[in-house]
This record gives structure tokens, sequence and C-alpha cells, in this order.
């Protein structure tokens, strides 16, 4: 936690979210995609920043990389926090389900804290059963689905959230962020959400279902757009 890059990127978070979402910098925010409808297709999936903490090595590279975050082993304890269940499909402004789509999320801990060495890698309270990353492959069908858990709030981010990253042949490498509806007067707090317009928020707002002693569950679909 005395790591210079980590606390300049935090302190630089906190400042960005206490501030108005126009002073985000270029590069920061939401790129010109968000909510685009074309007179043929859907609206596209609004890209965001990628944020710091990208895992490293990179999620294809690592050992434990399945779409169940909440243990690491079968056999496992599970993660600490609220389980989830995240579905969806991938598709284009066509509709076109696509397959072979390499989705790969990453995302804090329930204490906020992500397992990276610009960050918490060594605090002794990050939670050694959580896998903090996952990477789908879609089918015929699209479809991906991740177990995981409802990340943290942190310094300079007040929407908890999960980062995406997704990869299809022939569209375009999307990178952005999934929010969680069950937490708007949070959301509205943030720097990063408050800079997408409404459709924006619309499109990366999931509304999760809690049901009683169950994993909450939500719908995240992504449209990504042509090379």
């Amino acid at each position: 936690m005395t790591n210079k890059k980590y606390l300049d990127r935090r302190r630089f978070l906190k400042i960005l979210t206490a501030g108005s979402a126009l002073a985000i910098p270029v590069g920061w925010g939401c790129s010109t995609d968000s909510g685009i409808v074309t007179p043929s297709g859907i609206a596209l999936t609004p890209s965001q920043t990628e944020g710091p903490f990208y895992p490293t090595p990179s999620i294809e590279q690592q050992m434990f990389n399945d779409t169940d975050l909440t243990r690491k082993l079968p056999t496992d304890v599970l993660a600490q926090g609220q389980l989830i269940v995240l579905d969806g499909v991938v598709q284009d402004r066509n509709e076109q389900l696509l397959e072979n789509a390499v989705v790969e999320i990453w995302q804090a801990s329930s204490m906020g804290l992500y397992n990276h060495p610009n960050d918490n890698a060594n605090n002794p309270s990050l939670d050694q059963h959580f896998q903090f990353w996952g990477r789908a492959i879609t089918g015929v069908d699209g479809k991906y689905s991740f177990s995981t858990i409802v990340p943290g709030e942190y310094d300079g981010r007040t929407a908890r959230h999960i980062h995406f990253r997704v990869d299809a042949p022939g569209y375009r490498r999307l990178t952005t962020q999934s929010y969680f509806a069950n937490y708007g007067a949070r959301n509205a707090m943030d720097g990063l959400y408050s800079s997408l317009n409404s459709e924006g928020r619309d499109l990366l707002t999931v509304e999760f279902s809690q049901p009683a002693n169950e994993p909450w569950a939500g719908v995240f679909n992504i449209v990504l757009a042509e090379a």
C-alpha cells in the first residue's frame, strides 16, 4: 500500500469523483460509441476506461481463470460477499449472435481490493479464496455466464462495477464496465458513471434479482462494432 503508483492513481480517482463529470480527462470516460444507434441496428455497448488494475499477467495466462470467481477450486471455501450470476450474449448491431467471442472480466473483492501489484496484492485483508478475474468463450448461441460476487467500493469509486474486455473475430475490441442498479444512489456519485449520458447509463447498468438465500441474478448483453 505504499506503492507510489497505487497511491497516485487512487488519489486521482478520489479527486475525480468529488468533482464534476465534466472534469474527466480525455480517455478516462466513455467513448463516442456510447449509445450509438445506427439506422439499421441496435445501440452499441458504450466503452469505458480499462482502469489501472487489469491483471498481471493477463487473464489468459493466469492459473485460475475460469467462469467461477467465487472460489479457485470446487473444494475451496467460497469467497466473501454476496454471490451473483451474471449472464448475457455477445452480438453485433444487427443482433447476430457472435460465436468464439472472448469475454474477460476482472473486479475488486467485496472489500474493494484488487489482486494487483499496484493495488493491494500484499494486503492481509485480500480475500485469498476469491479468483478476481475470469474468462469465457461464447458458443454458437453467443452466450456467456460468470459466477462471482458483488464488488466493494473503494476510494475514488462509489459505483460498484465489473470490468469487461470483449474480443471477437471481425469486430472491434470493447473495454467497458457494468454497474449495479441496486446501488443507484451511489452510482450517481461516481465520476465515471456520471460521465455517461442517460442512454449509456441504461446500457451499462444491470438490474439484479435478489432472491432470498440464493445468488443474485442479472443479464448484461453486449453489442460490438464491426472492425
